[in-house]
């Protein structure tokens, strides 16, 4: 009875031209709650079906040594929604670049779809608060977030680099101190010319808001400004100079604001060594003390002093033996790192607090393992930087925080991939639980990959439970639901395997029927497949399985049991290429078959591995064939070669119809090409060791040249290094190598891309 008379009143307003309330739809794009339901899908990264819109949510990590040397992703494959990399890395973690907002509580970088990565290409030396919600950051810096910057940059609220800050170009800039005062900024380093301006150099004066050069300020100082401190009505230089303003002063100076010149009654008289690092304190009657660190003397003082404000110095002796780095004070202690040993004639490593008005140690039982490069206090936190990995037992890598005035060890911990040498980081309060940390290392939260990760395609991080390998991997090769890897690897998740290894998906489980490789170096370096079996080559390899094969072989996909296909390579075979019923091979071999006669590039049968004189049976490239790419009937190689018979330049094309190299050739570059692979577009991308491609200059190692128009395209990623690797997925192209910087932005050796950005 009560449905009816509701559908009686409804039916009675309609009747009287009244319109019953609208009903919401939440995938109405004009509702409330399609807005609501789309910030929720948002900040939960929610990936699954609905009519609210998807977001991208991937971060890419990159790859990373944690140690000396460089770091590569020489491999791309896919499974599924993972991408798969193998190369030369033993870390992974987010590309962020080398300034990062992390969260004081835990050391976690703040996502980036919250606070973008800076990505800053090149180095950061120092950081300062511009007192609004923004920063100043110096350092060996050439572009943030894609944006050219030299030197130094300001960071606007909301970690967007500020463009309306913009300083003249200027390549070899190394800023080390950054000073505001009013509407300006004092900026100091290494750099000998400032807007071309030889009489501009190591300590400059810009606008605060555009980084205009500030002409009329011109201090003259004669070597590098590494620190520099005010007590609001003069600024104090720190560094290696021997004169300032035309006067004599060896690693400390005074200028004065008010007169604009240097304080000539300033002289503290130090006598060798230079000054890396300055305080402005106050010693424990609350007089003002400058105090100085570095290697720098004034007897019997050494290594560490300070100085009133008019230049005397003062009775505070440490007493330290070596080098200090860095210096801060909290309360009446004065806390100094560095690569000491002994402090006040005891026994003391890298990290000790003074008294502030006699230098007496305080505390020197923090138990750094190792050189700490720099001390900041931030609010009541004590900040260190170095070569560490334990700071009072507790394992921290690199970067670790004490509770002040407690010294107890938090819970901050980014783990950073490796040491941080001298000037170290640099700590600055984002406010609401956040540091900025500006230094030289181009990630954080890093976790342990060994030359081998499987990455989640939506969010662009690492997965876990996957095997490590002992070496490199220099190819990936999937079929189905088995993965090929080969490279010089001889260890796989502790397993005895040389070379090669076989992984079955969707676990990455090593496959018992894995070749048995034994030989000199077990080098896999590239595989193609038909059909029914896949080819490989390498170096170093003698034979597969107890059978005899050099530097070459296959196997067949049914019981991956060897084949008798045996080009019996005199030499490296680097790659392979299946063309109909050929395999053409290159490399750096010296013969093939038995014969001594056939170089670097040859076409053999699929069946036996008998060489067929294609693309020739005595013209040969003079030197290594690194990669080849088959794009419809033409073979492109790259190279360390010069000549194939006539003038080459490290790129060829080989046509398969006419049975020749094309001659001249369309393609060519300056430098070593290392890797080629093509699309169905025609597109042939080039990677490698050139900075000019086709006679076109600023063209850093890697290109598209596209074989249908036989033109480049302008697509110019502006890689710092080597292009070796690439995999196509879901309209994106992931590229890999050895480049730590590409369009404008840090990457460690991994980076998406569209192929079309400018």
């Amino acid at each position: 009875m009560r449905k009816i008379i509701i559908i009686y009143a409804l039916f009675m307003g309609l009747v009287i031209g009244c319109k019953p309330p609208k009903l919401s739809n939440p995938c109405d794009i004009k509702s409330k709650d399609y807005l609501l339901g789309t910030l929720v899908r948002f900040v939960t990264e929610d990936r699954s079906p609905s009519c609210y819109p998807s977001f991208d949510f991937q971060d890419l990590w990159g790859v990373f040594r944690g140690t000396s040397g460089y770091s590569s992703v020489n491999a791309i494959a896919s499974y599924n929604d993972q991408i798969i990399v193998g190369g030369n890395f033993q870390l992974m973690g987010p590309s962020t670049g080398n300034v990062v907002y992390l969260e004081t509580a835990n050391g976690k970088v703040l996502p980036n779809r919250y606070c973008p990565y800076l990505k800053i290409d090149g180095s950061a030396f120092t950081a300062i608060s511009d007192g609004s919600g923004g920063f100043y950051i110096g350092g060996s810096i050439f572009a943030v977030q894609g944006e050219t910057r030299m030197g130094i940059t300001h960071i606007s609220p909301g970690c967007q680099v500020d463009r309306n800050f913009n300083p003249s170009i200027g390549y070899d800039r190394e800023i080390r101190a950054i000073l505001i005062k009013g509407d300006s900024i004092y900026v100091g380093g290494y750099f000998t010319e400032w807007n071309g301006n030889t009489n501009y150099k190591y300590l400059v004066k810009l606008n605060r808001y555009t980084g205009a050069l500030e002409p009329e300020f011109n201090l003259q100082v004669d070597e590098v400004v590494f620190d520099l401190e005010s007590d609001m009505d003069a600024m104090y230089l720190c560094g290696t100079f021997t004169t300032v303003g035309g006067l004599p002063r060896l690693s400390l100076a005074k200028y004065s604001f008010a007169s604009g010149s240097v304080v000539s009654s300033f002289n503290p008289g130090v006598t060798s060594g230079s000054c890396v690092d300055l305080y402005y304190g106050s010693d424990a009657n609350g007089s003002p003390n400058l105090y100085a660190v570095g290697d720098l003397a004034i007897a019997p003082r050494l290594n560490a002093l300070s100085v009133y404000p008019d230049g005397t110095p003062t009775s505070w002796t440490p007493n330290i033996n070596l080098n200090v780095n860095s210096v801060q004070q909290y309360g009446n202690s004065i806390y100094l790192g560095g690569q000491f040993s002994t402090v006040n004639g005891s026994a003391v490593s890298n990290l000790v607090s003074v008294n502030n008005s006699t230098g007496a140690t305080v505390n020197s039982n923090y138990a750094v393992n190792d050189v700490v490069a720099s001390v900041q206090v931030v609010e009541n936190t004590l900040y260190l930087s170095g070569s560490f990995t334990s700071v009072k037992s507790v394992p921290r890598n690199y970067v670790a925080a004490m509770d002040l005035p407690s010294e107890t060890v938090t819970a901050f911990d980014p783990n950073y991939d490796y040491v941080m040498s001298n000037p170290g980081a640099r700590f600055v309060s984002a406010g609401n639980g956040v540091v900025l940390v500006a230094s030289f290392r181009s990630t954080v939260n890093v976790v342990s990959r060994s030359n081998f990760a499987v990455i989640d395609e939506y969010t662009g991080k690492p997965i876990e439970g996957t095997p490590y390998f002992d070496l490199p991997i220099k190819v990936l090769h999937r079929i189905d639901n088995r993965l090929f890897v080969g490279g010089e690897f001889t260890s796989v998740q502790g397993q005895t395997k040389n070379g090669m290894v076989v992984l079955d998906l969707p676990h990455y489980t090593i496959n018992p029927s894995s070749p048995t490789i034994a030989g000199s170096t077990y080098d896999v370096r590239s595989m193609t497949s038909d059909e029914s079996r896949i080819y490989a080559v390498g170096n170093g390899i003698l034979t597969v399985n107890g059978l005899t094969r050099r530097n070459a072989f296959a196997l067949n996909l049914g019981d991956l049991s060897v084949t008798n296909w045996n080009p019996d390579l005199n030499g490296d075979g680097n790659t392979v290429l299946s063309v109909r019923d050929l395999i053409f091979i290159g490399g750096g071999f010296l013969g093939m078959n038995a014969d001594a006669t056939t170089y670097r590039y040859q076409a053999v049968d699929k069946i036996n591995g008998t060489k067929q004189l294609l693309p020739s049976s005595s013209v040969f490239p003079n030197d290594v064939v690194n990669a080849q790419a088959l794009v419809g009937d033409r073979i492109f190689l790259g190279g360390a070669f010069t000549s194939i018979g006539t003038g080459f330049s490290y790129l060829a094309i080989y046509n398969l119809t006419t049975q020749s190299y094309e001659s001249p050739s369309q393609l060519y570059t300056n430098g070593i090409a290392k890797f080629l692979t093509s699309y169905p577009d025609g597109n042939v991308l080039i990677g490698g060791s050139f900075n000019s491609l086709n006679g076109i200059g600023e063209r850093f190692s890697a290109g598209i040249y596209n074989s249908n128009s036989n033109q480049l395209s302008p697509w110019n990623p502006g890689m710092n290094d080597a292009l070796l690797s690439s995999h196509f997925k879901n309209g994106k192209y992931y590229l890999g190598g050895l480049f730590q910087g590409s369009f404008k932005r840090s990457f460690g050796g991994f980076v998406r891309s569209s192929l079309n950005e400018q």
